[in-house]
């Protein structure tokens, strides 16, 4: 029978107590759990107004039955603040089992004891994540004033522990629900990345990032920390050359609304097979593929198909077109082919042409080349331990760009500019329709992010993921590529924020995490 149930019909019955303290103390002791748990639900009724219950009840929170833990934790909670002192010098016990069922039992307090915030602003301290995680969750229900936990709340929200930044933002949400405690200019999210990103750089085994920062769509500040590569220990700075990865595909989407601009593509007019092309989107179980489902990943293509796009071997069908989500480097790529031939060039020329030359975006490109080799950062594993270069020759939309932090920002403040129609590259139309949701993506969770800018639900646009927030949308892409690269952007129409992270580690996917769960939509 379970503990808790138990507990909850001694409270709610009101059972009698039957044997005195020391009787019950025996009882602990006794070989049958079900004695056991008896004993601390009686223990439970008695409460408050017994020190030498609270005393048991606080001893049971180091038996080695999780069960017996539980009930009385449960029982300590509904003793209220008679158990406090007992719980908060439990907190500093040396054992984390002991520290684990009393961060439970001060949580189950519900803020009523205001004792207790001091006690779960320590906790936020503790080696263990589940009492990290305790505390940032038992903090959202304290009432009264909660100021002194939100500068250790906000510390948390850099967690290495996904559960610990979650619950920490949740508990901000409720308790700084005007976002007091979030930073208020530039130059205090700037200090930020300055205090983070070395931290980060070490837990994770990356040797280097850059960042940029973008505010009224413009670049405002970018930066570069660590090294090139672990064995040349050359610095990383803004000029250095990254992979984007995935990132590869929401520019390769502003190139194909430009097309839609010109009157070359229709968004919703199913796409030919031209001779010697191996998709076949003339099948039956291919017919209707349109551009919009290829950008939206809404084609039924799969990632990529069995042993890769480079050896043009056959591609399996997910579902019929248009009938659910699932990413495709391959719809993406079957597009670039497509529009290649419709424009006339190979994607590298047409985007040069297109894109970055009239953006002035010297280190740009979906191919490698000497030049970009001699300033490009080299990929390393989740050990930290330098990768082979893989030069990509042969340029896929989906994933081969080669770029610098601050060109790609000034990619994402094109987008921001032609989303308000200032733009001479991109339509006002073509913008908003990216960043419109095309397809709800419910296999994938909201982004962490703090305060407002934390995601509710999760759609698809026209190349760009996006996130339903309570200030507004904010449009995102990550990349990573095996090469050893993790990259992530992402900005804010309505607010004309937004940042770029490149990193050369696998460890880099983490990274981001943590410091867009910090940072916010900046």
């Amino acid at each position: 029978m379970d503990a808790r149930w138990i507990v909850a019909l001694a409270l709610n019955a009101g059972l009698a107590l039957a044997q005195d303290v020391p009787a019950l103390a025996r009882q602990l002791q006794h070989d049958d759990p079900r004695v056991r748990e008896k004993a601390v639900a009686e223990l439970a009724v008695k409460g408050a107004t017994d020190p030498e219950s609270v005393k048991l009840l606080v001893k049971s929170l180091d038996h080695p039955d999780p069960y017996l833990r539980g009930a009385a934790a449960l029982a300590l909670g509904r003793v209220g603040r008679a158990a406090v002192p007992a719980l908060v010098e439990a907190l500093g016990s040396d054992k984390v089992m002991v520290r684990e069922s009393a961060v439970i039992a001060l949580g189950r307090m519900g803020g009523e004891s205001p004792e207790v915030l001091p006690a779960l602003v320590c906790a936020l301290e503790d080696p263990s994540a589940y009492v990290r995680f305790g505390a940032a969750t038992a903090l959202a229900e304290q009432k009264g004033d909660a100021a002194p936990a939100l500068g250790p709340l906000t510390r948390c929200l850099g967690d290495a522990q996904e559960e610990v930044r979650r619950a920490a933002s949740q508990a901000l949400r409720r308790l700084d629900p005007s976002g007091r405690a979030r930073p208020a200019t530039a130059q205090a999210v700037i200090e930020q990345v300055e205090r983070w990103v070395p931290r980060l750089l070490t837990e994770h085994h990356v040797p280097g990032l850059a960042i940029a920062l973008i505010q009224d769509r413009r670049v405002i500040w970018s930066k570069g920390f660590g090294v090139t590569s672990a064995d040349s220990k050359e610095a990383v700075t803004p000029e250095t050359v990254f992979e984007a990865a995935s990132m590869s595909k929401p520019i390769f989407a502003m190139l194909a609304m430009q097309q839609v601009d010109l009157g070359r593509l229709k968004l919703d007019r199913p796409l030919e097979t031209p001779a010697g092309e191996r998709l076949r989107p003339d099948l039956p179980e291919r017919r209707g593929i349109t551009a919009r489902m290829l950008l939206s990943h809404t084609s039924g293509l799969p990632n990529w198909r069995p042993g890769g796009e480079e050896r043009e071997g056959p591609i399996p069908q997910r579902f019929a077109p248009g009938q659910g989500f699932t990413y495709s480097g391959e719809g993406i790529f079957h597009l670039q082919r497509h529009l290649e031939r419709e424009v006339g060039l190979p994607l590298e020329a047409w985007a040069e042409k297109a894109l970055f030359a009239p953006l002035n975006l010297r280190h740009t490109g979906y191919g490698w080349t000497s030049e970009r080799a001699r300033k490009m950062a080299q990929g390393h594993g989740e050990n930290g331990a330098a990768l082979p270069p893989s030069p990509y020759l042969h340029p896929n939309a989906a994933y081969t760009l080669y770029t610098t932090v601050e060109d790609y920002a000034r990619l994402v403040v094109e987008m921001l500019k032609a989303e308000r129609g200032q733009s001479k590259l991109l339509s006002q139309t073509s913008a908003q329709e990216m960043v419109k949701g095309q397809v709800k993506v419910d296999a994938r969770e909201p982004l962490e992010r703090p305060g407002a800018a934390q995601g509710r639900a999760v759609q698809w646009g026209l190349g760009w993921s996006l996130n339903e927030t309570d200030q507004g949308l904010i449009a995102h892409h990550s990349g990573a590529n095996q090469t050893g690269f993790r990259c992530f952007s992402q900005f804010s129409p309505s607010r004309g924020t937004g940042l770029v992270i490149l990193t050369n580690g696998l460890g880099g996917g983490e990274l981001w995490t943590r410091l867009v769960a910090v940072i916010g939509d900046f």
